[in-house]
């Protein structure tokens, strides 16, 4: 019988975004890193179209449109809303 050797994996993690999947959060470094629809919403645990119906009822932060097809928030907008949402809602009414 022979001894089979396991290898680690050890490869240094290098990017931003394997860093927050790494530790299951996103770190202090991405605050201003944009964020497609789909990691919001895996932030705020919703589905993909509810970011979309706060931001256009003014209850969530507006996304940045970059072209015709491709839109994102500012990781830094996000977290504030996370923090408090009802807070942010006040303070970004009718601005």
């Amino acid at each position: 019988m022979t001894q089979q050797s396991t290898q680690t994996d050890i490869r240094p993690i290098t990017t931003a975004q394997d860093m927050g999947s790494a530790a299951g959060t996103y770190g202090a470094q991405d605050t201003d890193r944009l964020i497609s629809d789909k990691e919001v919403a895996h932030l705020i645990s919703a589905s993909r179209s509810w970011p979309w119906k706060l931001a256009r009822d003014g209850k969530f932060p507006q996304p940045i449109k970059l072209s015709e097809r491709c839109t994102r928030w500012r990781m830094s907008d996000v977290r504030a809303w996370m923090a408090d949402p009802m807070a942010w809602q006040a303070a970004n009414q009718g601005g």
